[in-house]
Protein backbone atom coordinates (compact mmCIF):
# COMPACT_ATOMS: atom_id res chain seq x y z
CA UNK A 1 0.00 0.00 0.00
CA UNK A 2 1.30 3.33 -0.82
CA UNK A 3 0.02 7.34 -1.21
CA UNK A 4 -2.06 6.62 -4.16
CA UNK A 5 -4.47 3.96 -2.43
CA UNK A 6 -4.46 6.55 0.62
CA UNK A 7 -5.50 9.11 -1.76
CA UNK A 8 -7.94 6.13 -3.34
CA UNK A 9 -8.74 5.04 -0.23
CA UNK A 10 -10.48 8.52 1.59
CA UNK A 11 -12.70 9.36 -1.26
CA UNK A 12 -13.93 6.09 -1.25
CA UNK A 13 -14.92 5.81 2.38
CA UNK A 14 -16.20 9.47 2.37
CA UNK A 15 -18.40 7.97 -0.20
CA UNK A 16 -19.07 4.94 1.66
CA UNK A 17 -20.12 7.15 4.88
CA UNK A 18 -22.31 9.59 3.00
CA UNK A 19 -24.30 6.93 1.06
CA UNK A 20 -24.95 5.36 4.65
CA UNK A 21 -25.68 8.36 6.41
CA UNK A 22 -28.13 9.33 3.30
CA UNK A 23 -29.63 5.92 2.37
CA UNK A 24 -30.42 4.70 -0.87
CA UNK A 25 -33.32 6.43 -1.51
CA UNK A 26 -31.84 10.02 -1.02
CA UNK A 27 -28.81 9.18 -3.03
CA UNK A 28 -30.66 7.84 -5.83
CA UNK A 29 -32.72 11.15 -5.48
CA UNK A 30 -30.18 13.49 -5.91
CA UNK A 31 -28.85 11.79 -9.46
CA UNK A 32 -32.16 11.50 -10.43
CA UNK A 33 -32.57 15.02 -9.49
CA UNK A 34 -29.66 16.22 -11.15
CA UNK A 35 -30.48 14.29 -14.70
CA UNK A 36 -33.77 15.24 -14.26
CA UNK A 37 -33.03 18.66 -13.50
CA UNK A 38 -31.13 19.69 -16.35
CA UNK A 39 -33.11 17.74 -18.65
CA UNK A 40 -36.15 19.41 -17.49
CA UNK A 41 -34.58 22.73 -17.78
CA UNK A 42 -33.21 22.21 -21.38
CA UNK A 43 -36.92 21.54 -22.42
CA UNK A 44 -39.06 23.88 -20.74
CA UNK A 45 -37.21 26.72 -19.60
CA UNK A 46 -38.87 28.48 -22.09
CA UNK A 47 -42.33 27.62 -20.72
CA UNK A 48 -40.83 28.79 -17.43
CA UNK A 49 -39.54 32.26 -19.16
CA UNK A 50 -42.68 33.22 -21.17
CA UNK A 51 -44.39 33.25 -17.39
CA UNK A 52 -41.61 34.72 -15.63
CA UNK A 53 -41.69 37.39 -18.75
CA UNK A 54 -45.10 38.11 -18.44
CA UNK A 55 -45.48 37.96 -14.51
CA UNK A 56 -42.21 39.63 -13.31
CA UNK A 57 -40.04 42.37 -14.82
CA UNK A 58 -36.57 40.40 -15.87
CA UNK A 59 -34.27 41.99 -18.34
CA UNK A 60 -34.04 39.98 -21.75
CA UNK A 61 -30.29 39.46 -21.20
CA UNK A 62 -31.08 37.93 -18.04
CA UNK A 63 -34.67 35.88 -18.85
CA UNK A 64 -32.53 32.43 -20.53
CA UNK A 65 -30.40 32.01 -17.05
CA UNK A 66 -32.81 32.58 -14.64
CA UNK A 67 -35.48 30.66 -16.64
CA UNK A 68 -33.41 27.88 -16.66
CA UNK A 69 -32.02 27.90 -12.73
CA UNK A 70 -35.65 28.61 -11.88
CA UNK A 71 -37.19 25.51 -13.79
CA UNK A 72 -33.77 23.49 -12.73
CA UNK A 73 -34.08 24.00 -9.01
CA UNK A 74 -38.27 23.64 -8.66
CA UNK A 75 -37.19 20.38 -10.40
CA UNK A 76 -34.59 19.11 -8.00
CA UNK A 77 -37.35 20.44 -5.60
CA UNK A 78 -40.13 18.40 -6.39
CA UNK A 79 -37.74 15.33 -6.68
CA UNK A 80 -36.16 15.58 -3.30
CA UNK A 81 -39.84 16.09 -1.90
CA UNK A 82 -40.84 12.90 -3.68
CA UNK A 83 -37.90 10.99 -2.24
CA UNK A 84 -38.37 12.45 1.29
CA UNK A 85 -41.70 11.09 1.32
CA UNK A 86 -40.72 7.67 0.17
CA UNK A 87 -37.98 7.78 2.78
CA UNK A 88 -40.90 8.42 5.67
CA UNK A 89 -43.01 5.51 3.83
CA UNK A 90 -39.86 3.34 4.10
CA UNK A 91 -39.17 4.32 7.22
CA UNK A 92 -42.40 3.23 8.49
CA UNK A 93 -42.11 -0.20 6.86
CA UNK A 94 -39.28 -0.40 9.45
CA UNK A 95 -36.63 -0.39 6.17
CA UNK A 96 -34.47 2.25 7.64
CA UNK A 97 -31.50 -0.02 8.09
CA UNK A 98 -31.85 -1.56 4.50
CA UNK A 99 -31.79 1.63 2.95
CA UNK A 100 -29.14 2.84 5.17
CA UNK A 101 -26.92 -0.28 3.99
CA UNK A 102 -27.76 -0.08 0.13
CA UNK A 103 -27.37 3.60 0.20
CA UNK A 104 -23.86 2.70 1.72
CA UNK A 105 -23.01 0.12 -1.03
CA UNK A 106 -24.43 2.65 -3.34
CA UNK A 107 -22.65 5.82 -2.26
CA UNK A 108 -19.49 3.82 -2.38
CA UNK A 109 -20.02 2.41 -6.04
CA UNK A 110 -20.97 6.27 -6.98
CA UNK A 111 -17.37 7.25 -5.83
CA UNK A 112 -15.88 4.76 -6.89
CA UNK A 113 -16.73 5.53 -10.84
CA UNK A 114 -16.34 9.01 -9.86
CA UNK A 115 -12.79 8.50 -8.91
CA UNK A 116 -12.27 5.90 -11.47
CA UNK A 117 -13.01 8.60 -14.49
CA UNK A 118 -9.91 10.77 -12.40
CA UNK A 119 -7.34 7.80 -12.26
CA UNK A 120 -8.31 6.88 -15.74
CA UNK A 121 -7.35 10.53 -17.27
CA UNK A 122 -4.41 10.54 -14.73
CA UNK A 123 -3.31 7.16 -16.40
CA UNK A 124 -3.80 8.59 -20.43
CA UNK A 125 -2.12 11.79 -19.34
CA UNK A 126 0.75 10.22 -17.71
CA UNK A 127 1.25 7.89 -20.63
CA UNK A 128 1.78 10.90 -22.80
CA UNK A 129 3.94 13.22 -20.22
CA UNK A 130 5.07 11.12 -17.52
CA UNK A 131 4.53 12.65 -14.34
CA UNK A 132 4.81 9.41 -11.93
CA UNK A 133 6.49 6.73 -12.07
CA UNK A 134 4.67 3.09 -13.33
CA UNK A 135 6.68 1.81 -10.41
CA UNK A 136 4.48 3.76 -8.18
CA UNK A 137 1.16 3.05 -9.83
CA UNK A 138 2.14 -0.78 -9.96
CA UNK A 139 2.95 -0.96 -6.59
CA UNK A 140 -0.37 0.42 -5.36
CA UNK A 141 -3.12 -2.01 -4.52
CA UNK A 142 -6.03 0.18 -5.46
CA UNK A 143 -5.07 1.96 -8.70
CA UNK A 144 -5.84 -0.62 -10.90
CA UNK A 145 -8.81 -2.04 -10.18
CA UNK A 146 -10.54 1.49 -9.67
CA UNK A 147 -9.20 2.73 -12.47
CA UNK A 148 -10.52 0.11 -14.59
CA UNK A 149 -14.04 0.34 -13.19
CA UNK A 150 -14.88 3.60 -15.61
CA UNK A 151 -13.77 1.70 -19.02
CA UNK A 152 -16.28 -1.42 -17.99
CA UNK A 153 -19.30 0.85 -17.04
CA UNK A 154 -18.42 3.83 -19.65
CA UNK A 155 -16.77 2.26 -22.04
CA UNK A 156 -17.13 5.18 -24.42
CA UNK A 157 -14.10 6.25 -22.53
CA UNK A 158 -11.82 4.14 -24.94
CA UNK A 159 -13.59 6.46 -27.81
CA UNK A 160 -12.87 9.64 -26.01
CA UNK A 161 -9.29 8.95 -24.69
CA UNK A 162 -7.04 7.55 -27.93
CA UNK A 163 -3.81 8.86 -28.37
CA UNK A 164 -5.51 10.55 -31.57
CA UNK A 165 -8.41 12.24 -29.73
CA UNK A 166 -5.55 14.21 -27.09
CA UNK A 167 -4.67 16.87 -28.70
CA UNK A 168 -2.99 18.40 -25.09
CA UNK A 169 -0.26 21.23 -25.69
CA UNK A 170 3.13 19.23 -25.16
Amino acid sequence: MNYFDIIIIIPLLWGAFKGFKKGLIIELASLIALFLGVWGAIKFSSVVGNYLDQTFTVSEKFLPLVSFAVTFILIVIAVYSLAKLLEKLIKAVALGFVNKLAGLAFGLLKVTLIVSIGLYIVDKLNHKFGFVEQQQLDDSLLYEPVKNVAPVVLPVLDELTEPDSLSLPV
